[in-house]
Formats: C-alpha cells, sequence, structure tokens
C-alpha cells in the first residue's frame, strides 16, 4: 500500500534506474572464434553477441529490474545456459561443466543452482524407486502408492521455492516452469501474477495465460471460432466449411505422431460409420504434423472422413484460436455452430454423439 506519494515516486524512479551487470563465460577450445549470444529469454531478442578468444567470452550490459537472459554458443542448444541478471549481477558462465553451470557468488543464480539441484536429486530418487518396482512387475497404482507421497513432497519443493522467492526472478522463473502443472486455471494464472513478482514477464506464464482466455472462449455454448488449412489434396480449406451448415460435426485435432490420438481414432471411424449424413460428420484437424506422415497416418490407420491439414507456418493457428495445449482434443459443434463440448474421449463421446442424433 502506497503511504507516501513523494515516496512512492522516488521508489519508482530509483528501482527504473538501470545497473550494470557482468556475465563472464568459461568454453573449450573448440569454441574460439565461434559467436557468443545473450539473449532475453521472454521476447526471444538477441541483445548481445562477441566471439570466443582464448576460450572465454564476456558481457558486459545495464539492467534496470531483474531479467532472464539465455546465452548460448553457436545458437547451440547444447552450449546454453540460463542467466538471471539484476543490478550488480557478476556472473560465471561455465560451458566446459555438463551440464553448463552459473555462479555469482551467492546470488540469485547460486541459489537457483542450489534449488534445482535439490530438486534433481529428489527427482532422481523417486525415478530409481519407480524403475525398481516396474522392474518388479507392479501396476501403475501399485507404483504410485509407494511413491505418491515422494512425488507430493517433490512438487512442495518447487512451490515452496516460488513462494519463498515471491519478490525476485527466482521465484517467477521457477514458476514459469511449472505453470502448466501448477495453476491450471485462469483464475490460478492471475494470482500468480498478482502475487509473484516479475511472473507477468515470463513468455511461459503470458502464453499459457493467453491459452486459457482463448479457452474459455471456446468453451460449451461459445460459436465456433474459423481458421484456415488445406484439404489433403491440397485445396484451401478453413472450419466453416463444415461448421455451422445445419449438421452436428464432431471436430478432431491430433497428429501422425500422437499415440493416445491414434487410439482415439477407432472410436471416430466407428461413429462416421454410424452417423455420417446430412446431420453429422466427423472432421479431423491435423496439427503440428509434418505433411508427408499426416497423409501416410490416413492410410494406416484407415481414415477416410475429411480433414484439414493445418501447416506449421500456417497464418490460422488452430490450436492457439481454442486455446489447445495437447492433443487429442475433440470438439463436438450442433448445428448453428456453436460448441455443445470439448474434450471429449471414448465412450463419453459416443454416447454423446448418439443422445444428441436422436
Amino acid at each position: 500500500m502506497r503511504i507516501l506519494s513523494i515516496l512512492a515516486l522516488s521508489t519508482m524512479a530509483f528501482t527504473a534506474c538501470a545497473q550494470s551487470y557482468t556475465i563472464t563465460g568459461k568454453a573449450d577450445e573448440a569454441s574460439n572464434g565461434k559467436m557468443a549470444y545473450l539473449v532475453d529469454q521472454n521476447s526471444s531478442v538477441y541483445c548481445d553477441s562477441c566471439v570466443v578468444e582464448d576460450a572465454a567470452f564476456k558481457f558486459t550490459g545495464e539492467v534496470s529490474g531483474e531479467k532472464v537472459y539465455t546465452v548460448n554458443i553457436d545458437k547451440k542448444r547444447r552450449s546454453q545456459a540460463v542467466v538471471m541478471v539484476t543490478a550488480g549481477t557478476n556472473a560465471v558462465v561455465d560451458f566446459t561443466a555438463r551440464p553448463a553451470t552459473v555462479t555469482d557468488n551467492g546470488g540469485y543464480n547460486d541459489k537457483f543452482a542450489a534449488l534445482t539441484a535439490a530438486i534433481s536429486e529428489a527427482g532422481n530418487a523417486i525415478n530409481a524407486k519407480s524403475d525398481q518396482l516396474m522392474n518388479e512387475g507392479k501396476s501403475r497404482q501399485e507404483i504410485y502408492d509407494v511413491i505418491g507421497a515422494d512425488l507430493e513432497a517433490l512438487y512442495d519443493m518447487y512451490r515452496n521455492a516460488i513462494k519463498e522467492n515471491k519478490d525476485n526472478i527466482v521465484g517467477a522463473y521457477i514458476a514459469s516452469m511449472t505453470a502448466r502443472q501448477f495453476y491450471p486455471t485462469l483464475a490460478d494464472i492471475d494470482n500468480l501474477i498478482a502475487t509473484v513478482k516479475y511472473a507477468g514477464e515470463m513468455a511461459a506464464i503470458k502464453l499459457l495465460r493467453d491459452s486459457y482466455v482463448k479457452a474459455e472462449a471456446t468453451q460449451a455454448g461459445k460459436m465456433f471460432v474459423d481458421f484456415k488449412g488445406f484439404t489433403v489434396d491440397g485445396a484451401a480449406s478453413k472450419l466453416s466449411d463444415y461448421v455451422g451448415k445445419g449438421k452436428y460435426v464432431l471436430v478432431d485435432f491430433w497428429a501422425s505422431w500422437c499415440g493416445p490420438c491414434k487410439g482415439e481414432i477407432p472410436n471416430l471411424i466407428e461413429l462416421q460409420n454410424k452417423f455420417a449424413g446430412e446431420n453429422f460428420t466427423v472432421l479431423g484437424v491435423n496439427v503440428w504434423d509434418e505433411e508427408e506422415k499426416f497423409k501416410a497416418a490416413l492410410t494406416e490407420e484407415g481414415i477416410t472422413y475429411p480433414q484439414i491439414f493445418i501447416p506449421r507456418n500456417n497464418e490460422d493457428n488452430a490450436t492457439e484460436l481454442y486455446g489447445i495445449q495437447g492433443i487429442p482434443q475433440i470438439i463436438l459443434f450442433a448445428p448453428d455452430g456453436t460448441i455443445v463440448k470439448r474434450d471429449l474421449r471414448g465412450d463419453a463421446m459416443k454416447a454423446l454423439v448418439e443422445e444428441k442424433l436422436k
């Protein structure tokens, strides 16, 4: 709460002042002559670059507030490290270690390294116990009965780290790593942004919030949102060619590499064979896929119902428009184009279609 406006203004002026930081890098001899890059992780903007010389490099700059950068050599994922920067940060990135280490004399990077080391140790122990039980022939439920408490303790390590660092960039960054798991609703994300400083600046959190907003806008009772793609033959096509035309349309967002997607295809074929006509059709929307693999899967899976193929670089990203974070996502649309229900699977999907077509 603001007590004195003068104090508030002076505080704002102080935090807005940019202050210096230094990032020193260690590399192997093979990196000499290659470029090292400093990237703003939230915007993916390349902020600085330099040549690796004598197996070393250095970035200096100014920062207002607190930021998360990615440092890499030659734009290679293997030579990449996350660096947290605030006023006065003097960090050392060591790419001769595997994985790369980041230290800063007790600053945010040392704190983050200690947290991730503890989390990794706990996670490795859980994995080892799970593997042992699996080798003993235990069922998934039996394994969970044994490791469930350990898993919750691991999750609490993340939650506590966020809470303990809610006023600095460490908490925001850990929240961005766990956002999909720990903040499953729009209300959860908004509360996170309100209570953890810098969380609203994290790219992963902003993207997740946007997907929740779009998912809420495409829930049951809402009108369909149109998007463009191509038929199997390469002709231009769009959702409105099928939806809103006076029949129920069961739309399946899927990909050839997706196991659960393939698990639903027999159910979709069954519904198409049983009900296709003037009142109903199934429509596949292939996303996040390669055209050749998509077409091959149609033959392999025996799919004959119509398809819209969405190229990866398509200007209309169908999954973003519907806030889809995972596939399969199967949605039933009513004859007027309104959404009847999302997240349909298996027998429940079949029952709903049969109910609507009685």
